[in-house]
């Protein structure tokens, strides 16, 4: 358990586990640094991480989030995940957009986690696998290796307990992603919506077991 660690840099008992994620080129593992650090160290380091110019080059996380956000717009896989919440299956947290009639607030101040960003579920990622082999792959891997990174902050977003929350803390999110290919949503559309009622059948079979 977190409480039993001791700081790696100042030896105090009360240390947790924290993780650091550094992203290399697209579809790859993303390279996971471990420390157990007191709060206040973490702090200090922290601190000294974003004070340190960065030499990467890729999409910032805001970038991602849009890039992400047209193209679940413009295939339809935002309208398949409203239907889905319509008919009481939909698996999307309350910070997720998608819940909110436009100008309404979702009560997130702090905008769309990663986590809620690349977030598809099982049914509707086999849909897309179905449309297109290579785009279903890419979704998997944004969905397993990079939204996992913000898993905490959508913790607390959500407000999960915390004797219920996972014991690993981010240190610092990525200051870099990988630029993705062309994510052409109007292409994949007519294909997907033709696949919509039985994505929602499916998920109805998934709430019924």
């Amino acid at each position: 358990m977190s409480q039993h660690l001791k700081c790696q840099q100042c030896g105090a008992a009360d240390a947790h586990t924290f993780h650091q994620w550094t992203f290399a080129t697209l579809r790859e593992l993303a390279l996971v640094t471990e420390q157990q650090l007191c709060t206040a160290c973490a702090r200090s380091h922290r601190q000294q991480l974003r004070q340190t110019p960065s030499t990467q080059t890729g999409l910032t996380r805001d970038e991602l989030i849009a890039q992400l956000d047209q193209f679940f717009t413009t295939s339809g896989v935002f309208d398949i995940c409203r239907r889905c919440h319509e008919q009481g299956t939909g698996c999307c947290p309350p910070t997720c957009r998608i819940l909110q009639a436009p100008g309404q607030s979702n009560g997130c101040q702090s905008g769309k986690t990663l986590y809620c960003a690349t977030f598809l579920c099982s049914a509707l990622l086999n849909a897309i696998s179905e449309c297109d082999v290579e785009l279903g792959r890419l979704l998997k891997w944004l969905k397993t290796e990079v939204g996992v990174t913000e898993w905490r902050v959508y913790e607390m977003f959500t407000r999960v307990p915390l004797e219920h929350r996972e014991p690993e803390r981010p240190l610092i999110l990525p200051e870099s992603y990988p630029l993705l290919p062309t994510l052409e949503g109007q292409l994949l559309r007519h294909q997907l919506m033709s696949l919509a009622d039985e994505v929602l059948a499916l998920r109805r079979q998934q709430e019924a077991t």
